[in-house]
């Protein structure tokens, strides 16, 4: 019996959770799959929404209509997490991330060069209006890491193709600007735009998918995106969230997208083994920066230097990230079991799920599964398979 607050006992409470609610839920975003909202014609009413609702600590979904649903990268990080626990031998876990595997192989977004994912509900932002299953690098780049992450566990050939055929995505379907020091992928294949993190994240999958396939083509834009993003690194170790392309301004959203960018590295320098030292070096010091993300209780900054709210999905990057990270920075894992004790203490409901942000005064409640249930379930995983194991997944 695992101690109650310990992190495989928060693990196994929220397994069931979600195993109970069949991986269905609300996301933060997903306001305008109401059928009242989402014939809105209006840019202004349909950001004004979908804000209201992701800011509502009362969930008003139900009133509205919106349906829960499975996001796809929801799917994809509940798979490696599943794959986490088989790779420990944890019994019962195989069955389900076969379930999923299927799922995912059988629910990509059509009409495109590879397989690839998008979101289960339209998603207006301040620039554009992005229809359910336009697929994003972000989640083509989770749900392939999820087949090889399953592939590994499993031996599964399938889900190396179907990683491969993600890369194709990337390559063919993305948007490329090209500069003197790199490459970026878009974000979408609809947009012309600098998100520094998405940009590593396609790289990181074209790297992992080359240490199976040995193809150049997969090394040399997996290595010219990376030197991309890695020539925007500031002094301090950080990296702007983006950059306009026409006039250049940077967008200095400083949060959980830094520990995108530090695993991306992670999978860059395993993939592909690079001789030159400056990979590691940007490892380290965007590592160092990262830390500062906390503070000594474990708590994340909403946006450094912002402290409140503290969202969840700070919490659950910082796990993933320094438990990654101890072989490249020793530490890491213990800077990890000081966030997971801290975020269990904190942000899980009795219930076993997790909660959405904690204000200074108050906490929203919702029990998003994309945003929350499905980032500490594959976070919780890697700390279980990490302790496990003794060393990193």
């Amino acid at each position: 019996m695992n101690q109650p607050g310990s992190t495989e006992n928060a693990l196994e409470e929220l397994e069931r959770y979600v195993h109970d609610n069949n991986f269905e839920g609300y996301d933060p975003y997903d306001a305008l799959n109401s059928p009242r909202l989402r014939d809105l014609h209006n840019k202004v009413m349909r950001l004004a929404m979908t804000v209201l609702f992701r800011r509502s600590p009362v969930n008003l979904r139900g009133l509205l209509g919106v349906a829960k649903g499975r996001n796809p990268k929801a799917i994809g990080l509940f798979l490696s997490g599943y794959s986490n626990l088989v790779a420990i031998g944890t019994p019962g876990n195989r069955e389900k991330a076969d379930e999923l595997f299927t799922w995912l192989a059988e629910n990509h977004s059509q009409g495109y060069s590879g397989q690839c994912w998008g979101y289960n509900f339209p998603w207006q932002n301040r620039d554009r209006l992005l229809p359910p299953g336009i697929p994003t690098v972000v989640n083509t780049a989770y749900i392939g890491h999820a087949m090889l992450d399953y592939h590994d566990v499993t031996g599964s050939t399938e889900a190396v193709t179907i990683a491969r055929s993600a890369c194709e995505f990337i390559l063919r379907d993305l948007n490329i600007m090209e500069k003197e020091h790199g490459i970026c992928f878009s974000y979408t294949p609809l947009e012309r735009n600098i998100v520094h993190n998405a940009n590593v994240l396609g790289a990181s999958l074209l790297a992992r998918v080359f240490s199976h396939t040995g193809e150049d083509e997969l090394r040399e834009m997996a290595t010219r995106s990376i030197d991309f993003t890695l020539h925007y690194q500031h002094e301090d170790g950080r990296w702007d969230y983006l950059i306009d392309p026409g006039t250049g301004r940077t967008k200095d959203q400083t949060d959980w997208h830094q520990g995108f960018i530090l695993d991306s590295l992670i999978h860059y320098i395993e993939g592909v083994r690079p001789d030159d030292p400056r990979y590691l070096e940007a490892i380290k010091k965007g590592t160092e920066f990262y830390s500062r993300q906390f503070t000594p209780a474990g708590q994340g900054y909403w946006r450094y230097p912002h402290l409140w709210p503290v969202n969840i999905h700070n919490q659950a990057q910082g796990l993933v990230t320094f438990c990654r990270m101890e072989p490249y920075v020793k530490g890491s894992q213990e800077h990890a079991k000081t966030i997971a004790r801290w975020t269990i203490d904190h942000l899980r409901s009795p219930q076993g799920f997790f909660y959405y942000q904690k204000h200074r005064i108050g906490t929203n409640t919702i029990p998003y599964m994309r945003w929350s249930q499905a980032w500490m379930f594959y976070a919780l995983s890697i700390m279980v398979r990490t302790e496990g194991e003794g060393g990193s997944p």
